[in-house]
């Protein structure tokens, strides 16, 4: 990486295990962009098309909770792995061949755990800015071991194929 670190290598530094940019695809992934900014949500990339030999891809990026972001992607005119620049790696890994093979389709949800006291703010946060609904929730009454709790607010996009949980801890015998 000739001496310069990743966005990703610090986020990890930091934050350790975890994801720092939730991409979501979407139809409109500027109108979605422009919609969030004319809300208050902070830019992180300006709309833009990346282009290589399989086609063009659409995005946009805004800052979440923390230091995560999330990711508008529009893939139609693109026909190649992941994105413009995205190669099929030929090597196998070894590893592969003591598993059977994954069929991953989709990702149930993803979860944002927060601080004491955010998830409320995080949560309306998506109402705001996305039109994200409350799908869920539950509270340290239902959700809790001897020693831990938690409450959560489910956020979901309107047709609920975005499931966003949004954690904090609850009081228990040991910081949860």
């Amino acid at each position: 990486m000739s001496g310069e670190e990743s966005e990703i290598n610090a986020h990890i530094k930091v934050h350790g295990d975890g994801v720092h940019d939730v991409a979501f695809e979407v139809d409109d992934p500027w109108g979605l962009y422009e919609k969030a900014i004319s809300r208050g949500a902070v830019s992180v990339r300006a709309p833009e098309e990346l282009k290589d030999e399989n086609g063009t891809v659409k995005v946009a990026s805004i800052r979440t909770y923390g230091e995560t972001i999330h990711t508008f992607v529009n893939r139609d005119n693109f026909t190649g792995r992941f994105l413009p620049g995205f190669k099929e790696v030929a090597e196998q890994d070894p590893i592969n061949s003591l598993f059977e093979p994954m069929n991953l389709q989709f990702i149930d949800h993803v979860v944002g755990n927060q601080p004491e006291n955010e998830m409320e703010p995080t949560a309306q946060w998506y109402e705001k800015m996305l039109d994200f609904h409350r799908f869920w929730s539950v509270d340290e009454n239902v959700m809790h071991t001897e020693f831990s709790a938690l409450r959560s607010i489910v956020v979901a996009d309107w047709d609920e194929n975005v499931k966003m949980p949004i954690n904090e801890p609850a009081p228990g015998k040991k910081k949860s």
